[in-house]
């Protein structure tokens, strides 16, 4: 029999009633809402409210927002070269009140005795500083600070003493320590004879943002990416637990977060163990021009739009737009990056006209609950596959079996009635989805996976069907071992 929803059971009057509603049995892929996050820290200038959410559209957003130099400027128009399609919202943070910021310089010496240019690098930012015959180390750095201070997007402002220009970052915080400052970094500047510059790493900066004024406001909002400027142990304490609890079958709003770090191997080393996070995926660099924040919204943005597209396709060989190779001496080696990437850091590989593309994305998930090594969630395809597969199921049952009666295989209302699922019913139903999956890609050995799982009805509750769904993640060919043998 059939159940109708609008058409009474027992109408009398003749005509032709005819309910028209949609048939789910072959429907392809739902729809799946990618929605990017930007945590970002703002400045004074910007014109943006504090923990409040903005929906991006443009690359120029950020600076209007959260001011023109802000860790939320440089966040917004990294995730938008990236990608210029998907959804993607930001909400800052101020500078946390007890913060301090932190200082760098470029001290000059002697007095030139040839002409050029002196070109210093704050980021990825080159200033020129034009230097004539007797030019001093005091003119050089008055000269400096002018230049610096007349570019407003920069992350710094200068001041000048006796040939040292000190930088201090317009933020407070630690985010400050990651501004990299280089003079004469790439091929063809000049060094000027007789002038010499002596540059001091950004330092001391102290005291991040608290990452739950943040997490309080999104409680309940869905984003499928979340991409931070923050890499203190509180700041991912607080992340790898809200993102566990939003992957957890009551939270239902999975997110994968991204990060960047800068520093040594060892730095970097230490920097991955201090999470254990399945839905974390941070990317390190030794003295990258490119800042960290830009180096995780960067790859926040590529992450979201290819992982929207195919959840199980690795990403390795895309670029990542606008982030400049750290210098040849200061990248990792081979071996150096293979024990990166056991410990839960992201690689990435440097070309030769200094683009840099993507290597390897991984989670800093290494060990099980009881210490054991487990490589189970080790590639950031695993989390977004299984959100994926879980995120569709689920809105495809709730599309297929809205309002219907639950009874056992072998009842007669099931045979009968077109509103009643069964267990069997419902098996069907996940290996019909199974094969798409597998058709798509995500899935392998859907056969064998399908007949494993099981499903039957709760002893206790008649109301509630109980299942144990087996998947087998598709692999992807990271890693090609052979033995080429020459014959004699």
């Amino acid at each position: 029999m059939v159940a109708f929803n609008e058409i009474p059971y027992d109408w009398l009057k003749p005509g032709v009633l005819v309910e028209v509603r949609p048939n789910y049995d072959r429907m392809g892929a739902v729809p799946y809402p990618a929605r990017a996050l930007l945590i970002v820290q703002s400045l004074a200038g910007g014109a943006g409210v504090a923990k409040t959410l903005y929906r991006i559209t443009r690359p120029d957003q950020g600076r209007a927002l959260f001011g023109a130099g802000s860790v939320g400027a440089d966040m917004v128009e990294a995730f938008k070269k990236a990608n210029k399609t998907s959804d993607v919202y930001a909400i800052a943070l101020a500078d946390a009140a007890a913060a301090v910021a932190a200082t760098g310089t470029f001290t000059f010496a002697g007095t030139a005795t040839s002409s050029g240019v002196a070109a210093l690098y704050i980021g990825s930012v080159r200033i020129a500083i034009p230097i004539i015959v007797g030019t001093t180390a005091a003119q050089a750095a008055t000269a400096a600070v002018a230049a610096i201070n007349a570019i407003a997007t920069l992350p710094v402002t200068a001041a000048a003493a006796a040939g040292v220009v000190t930088l201090t970052a317009k933020h407070k915080g630690e985010v400050g320590n990651g501004i990299g400052l280089a003079f004469a970094r790439r091929d063809g500047d000049s060094v000027i004879a007789g002038l010499a510059v002596t540059v001091a790493a950004m330092a001391a900066g102290a005291t991040n943002p608290n990452l739950q004024d943040v997490l309080d406001v999104i409680a309940a909002e869905w984003f499928t990416d979340i991409a931070l400027p923050w890499d203190d142990a509180t700041t991912l304490g607080l992340l790898a637990a809200e993102l566990a609890t939003r992957y957890q079958a009551m939270g239902k709003r999975d997110a994968q977060a991204y990060l960047g770090h800068r520093g040594t191997f060892g730095g970097l080393t230490t920097k991955g163990a201090l999470t254990n996070s399945p839905f974390i995926s941070a990317i390190g660099a030794k003295n990258s021009p490119a800042a960290p924040w830009v180096w995780a919204a960067t790859l926040a943005g590529v992450a979201t739009f290819q992982l929207a597209n195919d959840p199980a396709r690795q990403l390795r060989t895309l670029p990542l737009p606008d982030i400049e190779a750290p210098p040849t001496a200061d990248r990792f080696t081979d071996t150096e990056q293979n024990l990166l990437l056991g410990g839960g850091i992201s690689t990435f590989t440097s070309l030769a006209d200094g683009t840099v593309t993507i290597d390897r994305i991984v989670t800093t998930y290494k060990t099980s609950p009881l210490g054991v090594p487990d490589r189970a969630w080790l590639d950031i395809m695993v989390p977004k596959t299984a959100s994926r597969v879980r995120y569709d199921w689920s809105s495809y049952v709730a599309l297929m079996y809205p309002r219907h009666k639950l009874a056992d295989d072998d009842s007669p209302a099931a045979a009968e009635r077109d509103a009643v699922v069964t267990p069997g019913r419902m098996h069907g139903s996940w290996a019909t989805r199974c094969k798409l999956y597998e058709r798509w890609g995500w899935i392998e050995g859907a056969s064998d996976t399908v007949a494993q799982s099981t499903f039957a009805r709760d002893d206790s509750d008649r109301n509630r069907l109980n299942a144990s769904q087996q998947i087998i993640i598709i692999g992807n060919l990271m890693v090609l071992a052979a033995a080429l043998e020459f014959q004699v």
